[in-house]
């Protein structure tokens, strides 16, 4: 099986400069947790996830060391989550991104890609390994849908 078939050449990304609400009705539009971040040449520059969003929304105590367990005690109801969340919709996307945990390339062996999604690995971004340009993302549903496609 080609390894191009086996991702999403047709993915949406976002600009550094892009507002976080922008990013998350992207988010909810393409049913995405993560998308990638590309400069003006389209490469790569990271990652918008959404646990790092989550994460601003959360008490810092909750992020320091091991964190607080449990915050049942923090009566935060969702009107109060939806206050803190148009704080950031208006910052830049460029402040969350994270360096991405697994990058592939084309030429990447669909085997591998398969191991990296069964680690754990969400969504991951294709890269030419030439001009460090995005080329797709690689997702579970991605292999899926090409595990069942027909063909070789």
């Amino acid at each position: 099986m080609p390894a191009q078939l086996i991702y999403n050449s047709a993915c949406p990304a976002l600009d550094p400069a892009d507002s976080v609400g922008d990013a998350t009705r992207r988010m909810l539009a393409d049913r995405v947790t993560d998308l990638p971040v590309v400069d003006a040449e389209g490469r790569l520059v990271g990652m918008f996830k959404l646990d790092r969003l989550f994460a601003s929304l959360l008490p810092k105590a909750a992020l320091l060391g091991y964190g607080v367990p449990d915050l049942a005690f923090v009566s935060d109801s969702l009107g109060e989550l939806r206050a803190k969340m148009r704080e950031v919709d208006d910052e830049k996307v460029g402040d969350f991104v994270v360096r991405p945990d697994h990058v592939v390339h084309p030429d990447t062996s669909p085997l591998e890609v398969v191991l990296l999604l069964y680690k754990g690995a969400n969504n991951i971004p294709v890269v030419s390994r030439d001009s460090g340009r995005l080329v797709g993302m690689a997702s579970a549903r991605d292999v899926l849908a090409a595990l069942h496609g027909t063909g070789d």
